[in-house]
């Protein structure tokens, strides 16, 4: 299997956004969700001790101390970070998870953890991470394929690809149209590795024959042409 270059992919257009930018991108759109108004969620806190204040009250914190660990995971997906200081920043990003996993800021460490173990090499602890987000409910549209995309990129380095491939189908159903063509490219890849060529082919086949983006149907017709395969004329 090919090595996927994480740096070039970051530098691929909007169809080939990777887990890491996702990830970041939801940050910003949610976590200022969870802190603004933190001064009324204080003083609540401050006047009542009811339940409902203490849910309030613990996702600010949640979203608090994420906040201090995103600056370290957006240099690490840069490639800005050494290896041990990688380390370091999942291990603070673990923290986050144990104390607030199915908060916003919870969930959302915990994709970030499982990408650095992707970029660690460390497949079953990232197989771990995503297997259990794949378990939450209340995803949403915007998390649910990063989940069981994140969980197919753990199997492909195990070299499972027939559980990666399933993986990425369940990635594919629950994605948009665009993001879904390219999550077919990683499902393809792995039913090649596995010796399914013929479906494999298909699926290739299937991404030229829709809109994609030109960089979707680069990638597919090559993929074809290292296959031995007819590559279709470009429209």
């Amino acid at each position: 299997m090919a090595k996927v270059d994480r740096k070039k992919l970051l530098k691929e257009p909007d169809e080939f956004l990777t887990l890491s930018s996702r990830v970041i991108r939801w940050s910003k759109d949610n976590l200022n969700k969870v802190l603004w108004g933190a001064t009324a969620v204080a003083l609540i806190v401050a006047a009542v001790l009811g339940f409902k204040t203490y849910l309030d009250w613990r996702e600010q914190r949640a979203a608090a101390d994420l906040a201090g660990v995103m600056s370290g995971y957006a240099a690490a997906v840069e490639g800005k970070l050494a290896k041990d200081q990688v380390v370091k920043l999942a291990a603070d990003l673990a923290k986050v998870t144990e104390d607030y996993g199915s908060t916003p800021a919870g969930l959302q460490a915990r994709l970030a953890l499982g990408d650095l173990r992707l970029g660690l090499g460390e497949w079953d602890k990232a197989k771990a991470v995503f297997e259990s987000l794949t378990e939450e409910g209340g995803l949403g549209a915007e998390l649910a394929p990063l989940a069981f995309h994140g969980l197919g990129q753990a199997l492909e380095g195990e070299k499972k690809y027939k559980e990666a491939a399933q993986a990425y189908a369940q990635a594919i159903a629950v994605a948009g149209p665009n993001l879904g063509q390219t999550f077919k490219l990683d499902q393809a890849r792995v039913l090649a590795a596995s010796g399914d060529t013929k479906t494999a082919t298909k699926l290739y086949q299937e991404i030229l024959s829709q809109p994609a983006g030109e960089a979707v149907h680069e990638r597919a017709r090559g993929a074809l042409a290292a296959l031995g395969m007819e590559v279709p004329a470009e429209s």
